[in-house]
C-alpha cells in the first residue's frame, strides 16, 4: 500500500536528508578561505559571535613578530630582563597571548628553550622542540606541514567549521550543507573538533604531535593516536574529560560549559558561573563542605578540578 505523506510530511523529510547533509559536508575536498570572508557575511547574521571571537585566546594564539592580529592584545609578554635561555632578539613568532603561558620560536620554527609564565611571572624550561612538528598544528588553521605554511595564524572559523571553500560557493539552498555545523553533531563528535588539539599524541605517521588529516566531523581516532594518562598537563582536557564517567558518559561534553565563540565575558569562554553551571546537574548535594555559606567562599572547582584538571575527582580526605 502507498502511503500519501502529504505536503507537511514531505517537509520533515526535506528538513531530515537537509541536517543529514549538513552534518556530513564534504569538508576534505574544499578549500581554506580564512576568517575574513567568514566575517563578510556572518558580521551581520551573527554579529555578538563576529565581535567576540577575535578576541579569544584561541584566535590570538599564534603570530609572527611585526604581523600581528590584534596589536592591543597581541604581545610579547615575558620579562626578557631575567632570561637567561635566550635574546628577545632571537623571537620570530609566538605561541599564546600570554594570559596564562607564552612561548617562542625563532625564524627557523625551532621553539627557543623556555616559556614564560604569566601567574608565577617566571620563566619555565621547556625543550627545544621543531615546532612544524609538534606546535604550529594546533596553533594555525590550514596547516600544510611539508610546506611549512597555513592559511591563516590562530584557531580561527575553519579550525571549527572545516575549511569554507565550498560554504562560500554554494548556492542558497545548499549553503548550510556546505559546512560543518558542530551544533548538529553528536556529543562526542563535537568534543573531537576540541580533542585535535586538547589532548596528547600523534597521528599515525608518528611524526607529528597533531591530527595532520583530521576535519571537524571526522572520527578523531582514525588520524589521531590519543595517548591515555591520568596525569594533569595543559592542554590534556580533553583525554582527561574521558575519564570522568560520570560526565563522559552522560554526554557531558566540552561545549556544554564552554562557548567556542567566547561571548559570556567569564573566564575559559564558560556559559555561566562555575558553581551555577555544576549545580545545574549536580542538585542533590551533601555534606558541610557544600553548604551555602562554603559554596559561597569556594567553588565547585576549587576541589573538584585542581589546577583546571577535567577529571572531576572527589577531593582526597
Amino acid at each position: 500500500m502507498v502511503r500519501r505523506i502529504g505536503l507537511a510530511g514531505a517537509a520533515i523529510a526535506a528538513s531530515l536528508i537537509f541536517l543529514l547533509a549538513a552534518v556530513h559536508a564534504d569538508v576534505h575536498s574544499a578549500a581554506y578561505k580564512g576568517s575574513k570572508l567568514c566575517l563578510m557575511c556572518h558580521k551581520g547574521r551573527n554579529k555578538d559571535i563576529a565581535e567576540a571571537f577575535p578576541k579569544t585566546g584561541h584566535y590570538l594564539t599564534f603570530w609572527k613578530v611585526g604581523q600581528e592580529a590584534d596589536a592591543s592584545r597581541q604581545k610579547i609578554v615575558g620579562d626578557f630582563a631575567s632570561n637567561q635561555a635566550f635574546k628577545r632578539s632571537q623571537v620570530a613568532y609566538v605561541l599564546g597571548a600570554g594570559d596564562r603561558r607564552q612561548a617562542y620560536l625563532d625564524d627557523k620554527f625551532q621553539v627557543l628553550p623556555a616559556q614564560w609564565e604569566a601567574a608565577s611571572k617566571s620563566w619555565q624550561a621547556i625543550p627545544a622542540d621543531d615546532a612544524v612538528t609538534k606546535c604550529l598544528g594546533c596553533h594555525v588553521t590550514g596547516y600544510t606541514p611539508d610546506q611549512k605554511s597555513w592559511v591563516e595564524a590562530g584557531v580561527t572559523c575553519e579550525r571549527c567549521h572545516g575549511p569554507g571553500g565550498d560554504h562560500i560557493t554554494a548556492s542558497a539552498d545548499t549553503r548550510l550543507a556546505a559546512i560543518v555545523r558542530p551544533a548538529t553533531l553528536p556529543p562526542k563528535t563535537r568534543a573531537q573538533i576540541c580533542g585535535q588539539c586538547h589532548a596528547p599524541g600523534a597521528d599515525p605517521s608518528g611524526k607529528f604531535a597533531f591530527p595532520v588529516d583530521y576535519r571537524p566531523g571526522d572520527d578523531l581516532t582514525k588520524s589521531y593516536n590519543i595517548t591515555m594518562t591520568d596525569k594533569h598537563l595543559p592542554q590534556n582536557q580533553y583525554v582527561e574529560l574521558m575519564q570522568s564517567p560520570g560526565h563522559w558518559s552522560h554526554d557531558v561534553v566540552c561545549d556544554t560549559c564552554h562557548d567556542p565563540h567566547g561571548v559570556t565575558g567569564l573566564p575559559h569562554q564558560l556559559k555561566k558561573p562555575v558553581n551555577e553551571l555544576c549545580q545545574g546537574c549536580h542538585t542533590s548535594l551533601t555534606g558541610a563542605q557544600h553548604s551555602p555559606e562554603s559554596l559561597a567562599a569556594q567553588t565547585c572547582a576549587k576541589c573538584h578540578m585542581p589546577d583546571g584538571a577535567h577529571f572531576f575527582r572527589a577531593p582526597k580526605p
